[in-house]
């Protein structure tokens, strides 16, 4: 029995005891909103994004003494270690990570994709979430337990046209069941977000330019809308509660319903 309750409370006695929360990907739209979410939570954070310049203006932004900034290229899997041993050297615990780096592509026909291009998408988007649960997945175990979350997306169940891009996606789920089931016995419970169509900067800009239709993406969702920012990292929050104590191996999406009716659009009028 004490055993039961001391995974049930794990998440909130890391946290009480000044545990960190690790981010890739924190510069950017979905990664910035879930940095936010885990500050207002109460979670001390170390923020890693390729770009140093965007971490200082995410530092700005939040102007939390709980954030901590840490400039990583997660494909490059020796700075990923030395990171990991760094914070271990300087005694910060760390009780969770947020697998949240990943690159975006444009519609690109299969047979004009660039092989190089392709092969940086793995890099970042499934290499690099894999080489941080290696690093950091250790440490959180040799502290007794706590939790990943990573970041997947709609992509990892329906193939849209995006060839390099959904197939990482679909091996970040796979990664996430595995290592749940590996993990589970030392107290880590490894869960996936994958949202949907969701009003990030960078699709705010591809709607204005035209290269989204959010008019047709909001008729295939059952809620008639795109998903906020905030809804994704709400998600995140939750799952680095105790509230989720007993949920590992999930992939929850976030998508406003899309994943449900999309399909319906193939009856007419059937969304009304």
């Amino acid at each position: 029995m004490s055993a039961r309750i001391d995974q049930r409370s794990i998440m909130s006695r890391h946290r009480e005891a000044g545990a960190a929360i690790v981010v890739t990907g924190a510069a950017g739209g979905i990664g910035g909103g879930i940095v936010e979410r885990l500050l207002a939570d109460g979670w001390r954070v170390i923020a890693t994004d390729l770009s140093a310049s965007a971490l200082e203006r995410l530092k700005d932004g939040a102007g939390d003494d709980a954030l901590s900034l840490a400039a990583l290229d997660v494909a490059d899997s020796a700075a990923v270690d030395a990171l990991a041993r760094d914070l271990k050297a300087r005694s910060v615990a760390v009780a969770g990570l947020v697998n949240a780096a990943g690159l975006l592509q444009d519609v690109t026909p299969f047979m004009a994709m660039d092989e190089a291009a392709h092969r940086r998408i793995w890099d970042v988007n499934y290499f690099g979430a894999l080489a941080c649960t290696r690093a950091f997945g250790a440490a959180i175990m040799a502290g007794g337990g706590g939790a990943i979350v990573n970041i997947t997306s709609i992509n990892e169940s329906r193939p849209l046209p995006l060839h390099a891009y959904a197939p990482t996606k679909v091996a970040l789920g796979s990664l996430t069941a595995l290592t749940a089931g590996e993990f589970g016995q030392a107290g880590l419970r490894v869960n996936a977000v994958a949202p949907g169509f969701t009003l990030t900067p960078i699709m705010r800009q591809k709607i204005e330019a035209g290269l989204r239709d959010d008019s047709a993406i909001k008729q295939a969702t059952a809620m008639g809308r795109l998903v906020e920012i905030e809804e994704i990292a709400a998600v995140v929050g939750f799952l680095m509660s105790d509230a989720a104590s007993a949920v590992s191996g999930a992939s929850i999406p976030v998508d406003a319903g899309w994943l449900a009716t999309a399909h319906w659009m193939n009856f007419g009028s059937a969304l009304g």
